[in-house]
């Protein structure tokens, strides 16, 4: 399954794969959107075999998954093949390459799209009755819209909250946050000092929340330009600069966990949330809400901070966006199978306890849950982010600024300024291989 967790840790690398600045999607895609091999996907009846790449680690979904379609099509045989998603790219870039490509695959990066490495499934869409207007808007955009077509479908809701330890709020006497109004960063600040005990022993210590760059989990218009060319003058504008000051200044205070303090620095934020030694932690849900349900602690969700009061609210959503190559010698039946996990691939998400993609069924998936209910009305807020390909490479060396800032105590301003210039250069550099990639 296609995860996340926190960036440049070893979670889940997301890319966006939208259409320039702000997706152009109608709230039902048109004919005149799809980019079909023959109008209608009729399949032939023949038997055929499917070939499928996804991530390792699907042992629940995929067989069941693949179980019930082929019952539902004896015909078509699938064959699913796992590869670890750091050597995701290559392989599919060799295998495209030498024209032996899969026909079922993640949608994973957004030179394949402009490659034309996938076919558009909007007449999919239509013919298989699929839900797409039901479909969590963040989480379906990000990886599945290019220039207004769509080009992959999910099963489930992948977002990034704030999970929070009520005991504690209540230890402390803390009014619980919102999930649906955010708090800015400097409200975020003031509440984890109110959550933090301090000690010189470690065990007794209590973390008010955690401090890390936000680029991972933030609406990324906060370090770029609307139209994701700019990085220089956004990534270290003033309000920008605040927040990682502030971020900086939460270890400096105790109430956000420092890289010195031992062992517990190796552990989970949602492990020590669960411990109550951390009030708030900012995770993805795929992680969080089991964590917390099995643990049997009392929990609730709010949505992410912003950057200043009044930003609009937003949560960070992802999917299991798997299309079809173009490539692929049985697009029609591919495409059956894609359009599958859209309707019954969400059922079976559902099924197993995952928040589906489709927000319709994820209202059955709160049930009588409180903590699900603030989660899902957090994620509710979803909306489309901006396009911009080399996001990930250039924002790299906010790492690097953030290593200053805490181990070496400059400050945000020049820490930032110091890297913008040669992160505007990533940013060009990515802009134009992305755009090399249609010659």
């Amino acid at each position: 399954m296609k995860k996340m967790y926190p960036f440049l840790t070893g979670i889940l690398c997301l890319v966006l794969i939208l259409s320039a600045c702000t997706p152009n999607v109608s709230s039902s895609p048109t004919s005149e959107q799809g980019a079909q091999p023959s109008g209608q996907t009729e399949t032939s009846g023949e038997k055929v075999v499917l070939n499928i790449w996804g991530f390792e680690g699907e042992t629940d979904f995929f067989p069941k998954l693949i179980e019930a379609f082929e019952a539902e099509n004896p015909n078509i045989k699938v064959e699913l093949t796992e590869i670890p998603e750091s050597d995701y790219v290559t392989k599919m870039d060799t295998a495209m390459l030498a024209g032996e490509g899969p026909d079922i695959a993640f949608v994973y990066v957004p030179r394949w799209l402009k490659g034309g490495k996938f076919l558009a499934l909007d007449e999919a869409i239509k013919q298989y009755n699929i839900p797409f207007d039901d479909f969590n808007r963040g989480a379906i955009t990000r990886d599945c819209v290019f220039e207004g077509k769509v080009y992959c479908l999910g099963t489930y809701t992948g977002a990034i909250i704030m999970v929070y330890n009520k005991k504690l709020f209540d230890q402390f006497g803390v009014p619980y946050p919102s999930a649906t109004e955010p708090m800015s960063m400097q409200e975020y600040f003031d509440m984890t000092l109110k959550l933090t005990r301090k000690s010189d022993n470690l065990e007794e210590r209590i973390w008010g929340g955690d401090a890390q760059p936000h680029l991972w989990w933030m609406d990324w218009r906060t370090h770029i330009s609307d139209d994701g060319r700019k990085i220089d003058g956004y990534v270290n504008d003033d309000p920008t600069v605040k927040t990682y000051q502030l971020m900086a200044d939460m270890r400096k205070a105790g109430s956000a966990m420092t890289s010195s303090e031992g062992s517990l620095v190796q552990m989970e934020g949602i492990d020590l949330l669960v411990q109550g030694k951390l009030a708030t932690t900012i995770i993805d849900n795929i992680i969080s809400i089991p964590a917390v349900e099995q643990a049997g602690i009392e929990w609730g969700v709010a949505i992410v901070p912003t950057e200043e009061k009044g930003d609009p609210a937003w949560t960070t959503t992802w999917t299991d966006g798997f299309g079809v190559l173009s490539s692929s010698k049985h697009p029609n039946e591919a495409i059956k199978f894609v359009a599958f996990m859209g309707t019954k691939g969400n059922e079976l998400r559902l099924e197993l306890g995952d928040m589906p993609l489709n927000m319709k069924l994820a209202e059955k998936w709160v049930g009588d849950s409180e903590g699900r209910k603030q989660a899902f009305e957090a994620i509710k807020a979803a909306r489309e982010n901006l396009f911009c390909p080399g996001y990930w490479e250039a924002t790299a060396l906010v790492w690097d600024a953030w290593t200053s800032m805490t181990e070496e105590g400059v400050s945000a301003k020049e820490a930032l300024d110091k890297v913008a210039p040669e992160m505007q250069k990533l940013l060009d550099q990515s802009w134009e291989t992305f755009e090399e990639a249609s010659r």
